[in-house]
């Protein structure tokens, strides 16, 4: 029953997102909101102010952003409230170049009829765990690895 299922069929249509003028603090806020009702969801999309696809943020790519202003700012570091005080900063510091930087604009993008073997091939062509499901130039839906290979054993 595998060769049947198609993207529409796995697909989340319920899925966090910001606009690309949004702050770094913005988008931990909305992708911890995600998580809160789904921990398998590990990106939010991003989408141009026109509301047209401009890439993904992962909680890789959030790390990517903080750890180095983090990292300046917690090296002499002792305590705990220090600690706590340096990581609001790195949110800040952060977020002030805005997310342009570390969204991931190569990313599969699939269409609604895409079957389970054409999904899984877009995650290996390019390296990644999530795609994009578009139906013209509109995002309605996003596979994650998680929802792939749930399908798969569910089938085994």
């Amino acid at each position: 029953m595998l060769y049947r299922k198609r993207a529409w069929d796995i697909m989340r249509s319920e899925f966090p997102r910001v606009k690309e003028d949004a702050a770094l603090s913005q988008v931990i806020e909305v992708l911890e909101k995600s998580l809160a009702h789904n921990p398998e969801n590990n990106c939010l999309v991003v989408t141009t102010l026109e509301n047209k696809f401009a890439g993904v943020i992962t909680k890789w790519n959030i790390i990517q952003a903080m750890g180095p202003d983090l990292l300046k700012k917690t090296v002499k570091i002792k305590d705990e409230e220090n600690y706590e005080k340096a990581f609001k900063l790195a949110c800040q510091l952060g977020g002030q170049s805005g997310i342009k930087k570390i969204i991931q604009k190569s990313i599969p993008r699939i269409r609604p009829n895409d079957t389970l073997s054409r999904i899984i091939e877009a995650f290996l062509d390019y390296g990644q765990e999530k795609a994009v499901v578009e139906e013209g130039e509109k995002i309605i839906g996003v596979v994650v690895l998680a929802d792939v290979y749930k399908e798969i054993v569910r089938n085994i």
